[in-house]
């Protein structure tokens, strides 16, 4: 995926069976700007059984830059996720993984 936006990230998740994005859960952002920053993340098998990738799904959270960062820290140091992404105003800022997505409908590896 050469576009770094955060439609275009949606819509890479969509064409490979990722229907439903669920809200992370977390309080949500209370400030001013709530809606400058989203997270995306796939959780690994620890925090989620699951035995394909599509079961594992995506959460996502939005929030003020400090919030996102705060969350992302979070999950950077427990190793609780799979895949990360984090769009600021629209744009990706941040990504916490090397790996392709693999289709939701493929089988999690062992390793995972």
């Amino acid at each position: 995926m050469n576009d770094p936006s955060r439609s275009a990230f949606e819509a890479e998740l969509r064409r490979l069976g990722y229907d439903e994005l669920e809200p992370f859960d977390s309080e949500p952002c209370g400030h001013e700007a709530a809606d400058e920053c989203a997270m995306f993340v796939m959780p690994t098998r620890e925090c989620k059984e699951a035995e394909t990738y599509g079961a594992l799904g995506w959460l996502v959270y939005e929030g003020c830059r400090d919030c996102c960062e705060a969350r992302t820290r979070t999950l950077n140091c427990g190793g609780m996720f799979t895949h990360l992404r984090v769009f600021a105003d629209g744009v990706l800022a941040e990504r916490f993984d090397d790996d392709e997505i693999r289709p939701a409908a493929a089988p999690i590896d062992d390793d995972e």
